[in-house]
C-alpha cells in the first residue's frame, strides 16, 4: 500500500510537472507574441517623432501647413491599429501555467506578469492618444490620469509614453505647474531615452516662452507687443486675455487671437473669426492664412462640408488651389480611428474577454467626448449659417446600430472627400502586414527603411512592415519596374516579400533580396 502511495504521488508530480512546463512554455509564447505586436501597433518612436514636430510646430512655425498635414497622417498611424492580434486567449492551461510563474516570481520577490492587465493598457492608450490628437485635451488628461495610477512604479513605453503626453495635454489645456510635474518625471524616469528628449525639449520650449514674456512686461512693452509674445511662448489664454482688453484689433491680431481660441478647443468661435478675416480685403496674406485654417479644421479637426467648399471657392479667389490639393490628398492618407469603431461595436464581442470589459469601461469616457463634438458640431453650424455660407448635405454613416450622437462623431473621422470623376493614374499599391494599404507614387529604400513618396509628402515604414506590393489604375499597359542597387531592373505586376527578406513577383520566381533593394515605381 506505501508503495502504491508512493508510486501515485511520483506519478502525480510527473504529470504535475508536465503539465506546469507545457503551460509555462504556452505562456512564454504568448508573452513573447504579444510583445513583438504590441511594439508594431504602438509606434513609439514614431510618437516621439510627430510630439517633436508638434512642438516645432507650437513654438516655432505656427502657419505650416503642409507640415501640420504631414503630421496628422503621421499621427493617425500611432496607436491605432487593429488589436485583434494582441488579444489573449488564455485557456485553462494558459492560466494554470501563470499562476506557477507568478508563484515563482512572488518566491522571488519580483512583480507579477499581468498579460490581461497589459492589454487593458494597450486600449486606454489607444483611445486617450485618439482623444488627444483630436484636441479633447480634458478627457485624454482623465484617461492619462487613469493610467498613471495603473503603472505607477513601472519602467515600460506605456508608463513614459502616458507622462510625456499627459504633460503635453497639461501645457495645451494652460496647467502648466502640473505639466512640468509629469514631465520632470518622465526625464527622471527614464534619462536618455527619446521619451526624456522630448520632455526636455517641450519644458526648454516653455521656459525660453516664458522668459520673453516677462522681459516684455519688464520692459513696460504695449498690449500688443505682450500678446504676440504670448502667442509665440503658446500662452494662448494669457494671450485672449490680452487681446480682448484692446478696443480694435488689426487683421494680424484677430487672427493671433482666432489660432488662441483654435488650440484651445473653442474650434466654432475661431472658424466665425476666420470667415471675417477671409472676407475682408485690406490684407490677402492674412486672408490666405485664415482660408487654410478653415481648410484643416473642415477635414481633420471638425469635418464640416459647407466649410470645405465656401474655403475651396475662396482659395480659387486668392489663388491658393495648390493648398487645397495638398490638404485634401493629405485627409485621404489619415487612417480612420480604430479605436471609436471597437468601443462601437463592443456588444457584438465576447463579452467574457478582457478586452470588451476594458471597451465598456471606456465608453462612458467615450460618450462625453461624443456630446462634446456634437455641441461643437451644432455650433459650427451655426456660424456657417449666420455667415450665410451654402450648406452641402452631411453624408451619414450607413450603420443603423449606431446612435445619433455617435454618427455625429465618427462622420468627421470616416466619410471620405469625394473628388470629380477622373481616370485613375496608375500607382503603387503597397499593402503593410497590419492590414492596412498605402497607394503612392514609387517607393525608395536602402534596405531597411521605405520611403513612400506620396506626392507632396513621404511616408517612411520599415521595409519588413511591407508584405505586397502591385500596381493599381486603370492603364493596362503600366508595369512596376524593379530597380537593384547594382542599377538592374526588372518588370513586374505584383511583390511579395517573405520572411526571409526576399521579393517574390506574382509566379513565385525569386527577385531580389530587401538590402539589394533600390527602387519601385510605375512606367
Amino acid at each position: 500500500m506505501r508503495k502504491f502511495l508512493i508510486f501515485s504521488l511520483f506519478l502525480l508530480l510527473f504529470f504535475f510537472f508536465a503539465l506546469a512546463s507545457q503551460s509555462i512554455v504556452g505562456v512564454k509564447l504568448q508573452e513573447l507574441r504579444f510583445g513583438i505586436l504590441r511594439d508594431q501597433l504602438m509606434n513609439y518612436e514614431l510618437s516621439s517623432q510627430t510630439l517633436r514636430e508638434r512642438l516645432k510646430q507650437m513654438f516655432l512655425s505656427k502657419d505650416d501647413y503642409l507640415q501640420e498635414v504631414k503630421v496628422n497622417i503621421l499621427e493617425s498611424g500611432i496607436v491605432n491599429s487593429e488589436t485583434k492580434g494582441v488579444e489573449l486567449e488564455m485557456g485553462w492551461r494558459d492560466r494554470f501555467g501563470l499562476g506557477v510563474i507568478n508563484a515563482v516570481r512572488a518566491l522571488n520577490f519580483k512583480p507579477f506578469l499581468e498579460l490581461e492587465e497589459q492589454q487593458k493598457t494597450i486600449i486606454r492608450l489607444q483611445f486617450a492618444f485618439y482623444m488627444e490628437r483630436t484636441r479633447k485635451f480634458s478627457i485624454a488628461s482623465k484617461k492619462y490620469d487613469e493610467l498613471e495610477e495603473m503603472l505607477n512604479g513601472s519602467l515600460a513605453d506605456e508608463h513614459a509614453f502616458t507622462l510625456l503626453h499627459h504633460g503635453y495635454c497639461l501645457v495645451m489645456m494652460g496647467e502648466r505647474e502640473k505639466a512640468f510635474v509629469k514631465l520632470r518625471k518622465t526625464i527622471d524616469l527614464f534619462p536618455g531615452t527619446h521619451y526624456a528628449e522630448n520632455a526636455e525639449l517641450l519644458i526648454s520650449f516653455l521656459v525660453d516662452g516664458d522668459k520673453r514674456k516677462l522681459e516684455f512686461e519688464n520692459s513696460n512693452q504695449n498690449p500688443e507687443q505682450r500678446a504676440i509674445a504670448s502667442f509665440q511662448a503658446g500662452d494662448y489664454e494669457s494671450t485672449l486675455k490680452t487681446l480682448e482688453a484692446l478696443p480694435v484689433l488689426t487683421n494680424d491680431q484677430s487672427y493671433i487671437k482666432a489660432r488662441s481660441m483654435e488650440e484651445l478647443g473653442k474650434t466654432s468661435n475661431a472658424v466665425k473669426e476666420y470667415i471675417q478675416l477671409v472676407k475682408q480685403k485690406e490684407n490677402k496674406e492674412v486672408a490666405i492664412r485664415a482660408n487654410r485654417r478653415l481648410l484643416l479644421i473642415g477635414n481633420f479637426y471638425q469635418e464640416n462640408k459647407s466649410l470645405v467648399a465656401f474655403s475651396k471657392s475662396e482659395a480659387t479667389k486668392l489663388g491658393d488651389d495648390k493648398a487645397v490639393a495638398q490638404i485634401e490628398e493629405g485627409k485621404s492618407l489619415v487612417l480612420k480611428p480604430i479605436i471609436v469603431e471597437k468601443i462601437l461595436n463592443a456588444e457584438s464581442s465576447n463579452t467574457n474577454s478582457p478586452e470588451a470589459k476594458e471597451l465598456e469601461e471606456i465608453k462612458d469616457s467615450l460618450k462625453e467626448s461624443l456630446v462634446e463634438s456634437k455641441i461643437e458640431t451644432q455650433k459650427m453650424m451655426t456660424v456657417v449659417e449666420e455667415e450665410k455660407i451654402p450648406l452641402v448635405k452631411e453624408e451619414a454613416v450607413a450603420d443603423s446600430k449606431v446612435e445619433e450622437n455617435k454618427i455625429e462623431e465618427i462622420k468627421p473621422q470616416i466619410i471620405p472627400i469625394k473628388k470629380p470623376i477622373k481616370p485613375i493614374a496608375v500607382k503603387l499599391q503597397v499593402r503593410m502586414n497590419d492590414g492596412r494599404t498605402v497607394v503612392c507614387d514609387s517607393l525608395t529604400t536602402d534596405g531597411a527603411l521605405a520611403n513612400l513618396n506620396l506626392g507632396a509628402f513621404t511616408l517612411s515604414v520599415p521595409l519588413e512592415m511591407i508584405s505586397v506590393i502591385k500596381t493599381s489604375g486603370t492603364s493596362k499597359n503600366k508595369r512596376m519596374i524593379i530597380e537593384s542597387g547594382d542599377g538592374e531592373k526588372q518588370e513586374g505586376d505584383v511583390l511579395k516579400r517573405n520572411e526571409e527578406g526576399i521579393w517574390l513577383s506574382k509566379e513565385g520566381k525569386e527577385e531580389i533580396r530587401d538590402s539589394n533593394l533600390k527602387e519601385i515605381r510605375v512606367q
